[in-house]
């Protein structure tokens, strides 16, 4: 009865461990360009009847947000997320800052592999859509 036990305990606190390893695996760690960043890991964001992807790039790390919107344009969405600091013009996604000021940093805006000649605030969406930011020096 007491080896079944101690078994039993063993194997549970191994699940635990397990889940613990595998859920902070995906995290990135609040360092150098991600320290202030608001999501680091995966995540599902917002409210409405569309969804889009956005992939958050800097540095060598990546995360992948969902957003749910009824907004119409793509910097509405991302504003009322909280991911950007203003709908047509922002330099800060995911409170990570791209200061081109400071350093010449920007954030790509890319749909797919195609780099965007056109701002946030000038592109619909419909839902499904899939959106890649990458911070550039």
């Amino acid at each position: 009865m007491k080896q079944t036990l101690k078994q039993t305990a063993a194997i549970i606190l191994a699940a635990i461990f397990l889940l613990c390893f595998v859920s902070c695996a995906d995290k990135i760690s609040a360092e150098g360009l991600w320290e202030n960043a608001t999501y680091r890991s995966n995540d599902t964001i917002g409210e409405g009847s569309k969804e889009i992807t956005v992939d958050v790039v800097a540095g060598e790390q990546t995360v992948t947000l969902t957003v749910k919107t009824d907004a119409d344009i793509l910097g509405d969405a991302l504003f009322a997320a909280g991911l950007i600091n203003d709908a047509s013009f922002f330099d800060t996604l995911n409170g990570i800052k791209a200061d081109w000021n400071a350093d010449q940093a920007y954030w790509g805006f890319y749909q797919g592999d195609e780099y965007m000649m056109v701002g946030v605030g000038d592109v619909s969406i419909s839902g499904g859509e899939s959106y890649r930011f990458v911070y550039t020096k």
